[in-house]
Order: C-alpha cells, then structure tokens, then sequence
C-alpha cells in the first residue's frame, strides 16, 4: 500500500491508497484543492471541516448530475457500483480528515 501527502487548503494530509495510483490521488487532490478555493471565495472565514464539508457536497452533487445525465443517455449501469465505492472510500478519508482537524 503506498502513501500520497496531499495539500488541501494548507494543510498537508496523508493518504493511504494502492501502488500505483498516487498520481491519480495527487489529481483528485488538486480537483479538491480548486473546489475549497472556489468556496472560499464565496464563503469567506469557514473552518477547514466546514470547507470540506462544502466540498463534498458540491462533489456529491456534481456526481448526481452526471448520473443524471449518463442515465439521460442511456449508459450507466455497471459503473454506477464503481464510482458509488470510489464515493464511499472518499466519504471515509474525509470523515477521518474532519475528525483529525477536530482533535487538533
């Protein structure tokens, strides 16, 4: 299992992920990266939890309206149990991150 230091917002967080994928974490870091900076602007002085939060939520629903649209098209399907298990290991980490900024 290989280990990835991601920024987001400032802070540097650990990530647990296969060998292998630690450029892809590294991408989907930055996505998030961009998607904080993007709330910040709008929501000013939030804490690093409520930031995440917001993220997540954004994500999620970014993620429905693909669903939507996929579904609009008629795909889907089988990659649906795939990118709910991707949703669901992401959901995980930030849990545990929003615990660790909590704690600190």
């Amino acid at each position: 299992m290989a280990r990835v230091d991601v920024m987001i917002n400032g802070r540097t967080y650990p990530v647990a992920c296969g060998d292998g994928q630690e450029d892809r974490v590294r991408e989907m870091a930055r996505y998030v990266e961009g998607r904080v900076a993007e709330i910040k602007t709008v929501a000013g002085s939030a804490s690093d939890t409520h930031l995440l939060v917001m993220a997540a939520l954004l994500l999620a629903d970014e993620l429905a309206d693909s669903r939507a649209a996929e579904a609009r098209a008629g795909g889907g399907g089988d990659r649906d149990g795939e990118v709910a298990a991707a949703i669901g290991r992401l959901a995980g980490r930030m849990e545990a991150i929003a615990a660790r900024l909590e704690r600190a």
